[in-house]
């Protein structure tokens, strides 16, 4: 586990993939309930708990998708692909 962060990379990635389909399931049920202040209050929660934890993937792990690449060598492609685990 990396010392900066309180989760291991498979488990972060883990948390935000959570987050990312709470959001789209609340997407989809907005899409037919937009009246829904619940459901919207539910929607921002879960978009700030999913930014969160892609900050701190990132900042513990280095970039998340190729598109958080912000340094001057292209070091998205020197992080483990997602197949092979941790080590």
């Amino acid at each position: 586990m990396n010392k900066c962060c309180e989760w291991s990379r498979c488990e972060l990635l883990h948390k935000i993939q959570t987050y990312d389909f709470n959001l789209q399931e609340i997407s989809l049920y907005l899409h037919m309930h937009p009246c829904d202040t619940q459901a919207m209050e539910y929607y921002q929660y879960y978009r700030q708990l999913s930014e969160q934890a892609k900050c701190e993937f990132k900042r513990c792990y280095g970039p998340l998708t190729n598109r958080d690449n912000q340094s001057d060598k292209w070091k998205y492609i020197y992080e483990p692909w997602p197949w092979e685990g941790e080590d």
